[in-house]
């Protein structure tokens, strides 16, 4: 019976080639914890008036973790006034808030949280774990507009920054973020029956799961109604307009409002389930000089 010896040969370009797939698997794998890491833009504001702009990371036992230009700095805690998520200016009840120095939450619906910054988690959107009176509360960063540090901003250049400005104030110009997906987003303008604000409007949203139905702020062109949305007349999708919790009207593209009540302004969308829209309306209001 012949024998035979079974030799191994080692081939160094298949080892090479195992390597380098590890390196790009290796690679890879750093490359989705960093884009895992890349969390919600905001703006710190701090108690000095500076502003610094990125994606906020983190909170933990350094402080504050904001991703600048794609290098990552540690703000401490002490050193912020204001966490601004959208540069909405603050309701009224919110600018009472502010006055007071409370610490609390501002929701982009115009609604407030009292309370203090606990934690930040979770990835894009955040998870912003509050202390309330009545027990911890977890919201997601893309339902807050500001979180309010109870610090107080010193240098008087802070007042003209969006989130800390009065409101309504004559003459002033903003310009406001309306999701299509919340049904009333609070402007922060406290405004006068009678007075005439100078709008401009722009943007798109879809105001249906499959992205069908679109409108610009006048509402969609195909002369489509909803009897269930807050204004049955208006288009559907339209956007609108109410002064505290009044009736709603319509805004449309109108470029000047005339105000049909006292009251803090909210803007929205003419549509009664916001839940599945996507997009946003872009509106610029001026407040008439008295």
């Amino acid at each position: 019976m012949s024998h035979y010896t079974l030799h191994t040969v080692k081939h160094p370009k298949r080892r090479m080639s195992t390597l380098a797939a590890v390196c790009v698997l290796a690679a890879g794998a750093i490359l989705a914890t960093t884009t895992m890491r890349a969390q919600e833009s905001a703006t710190l504001i701090m108690r000095s008036g500076d502003r610094i702009a990125g994606e906020l990371v983190d909170l933990g036992g350094v402080g504050f973790t904001i991703r600048v230009n794609g290098a990552e700095r540690r703000v401490p805690p002490s050193d912020v006034a204001v966490i601004d998520f959208n540069g909405a200016p603050p309701s009224p009840e919110a600018q009472a808030k502010i006055n007071a120095g409370a610490q609390f939450v501002m929701l982009r619906n115009g609604q407030t949280i009292d309370g203090h910054l606990f934690d930040i988690g979770g990835t894009s959107p955040l998870r912003m774990t509050i202390d309330t009176p009545s027990g911890r509360r977890d919201l997601a960063s893309n339902e807050i507009a500001q979180v309010y540090m109870a610090g107080t901003v010193q240098s008087q250049a802070a007042a003209a920054q969006p989130g800390l400005a009065a409101p309504g104030a004559p003459g002033a110009g903003r310009t406001i973020t309306v999701p299509a997906n919340q049904q009333w987003t609070a402007t922060g303008i406290n405004v006068r029956q009678g007075w005439n604000l100078q709008l401009t409007s722009s943007g798109e949203i879809q105001f249906s799961p499959d992205g069908a139905d679109r409108a610009a702020p006048a509402g969609n062109g195909i002369n489509k109604r909803n009897p269930s949305s807050p204004l049955p007349e208006a288009l559907a999708g339209a956007l609108i307009g109410r002064i505290g919790n009044g009736q709603a009207f319509g805004v449309g593209n109108l470029t000047t409002l005339r105000v049909p009540a006292n009251g803090p302004l909210f803007l929205g969308i003419n549509d009664d389930n916001v839940a599945d829209n996507a997009g946003n309306f872009q509106v610029s209001i001026v407040v008439p000089r008295r």
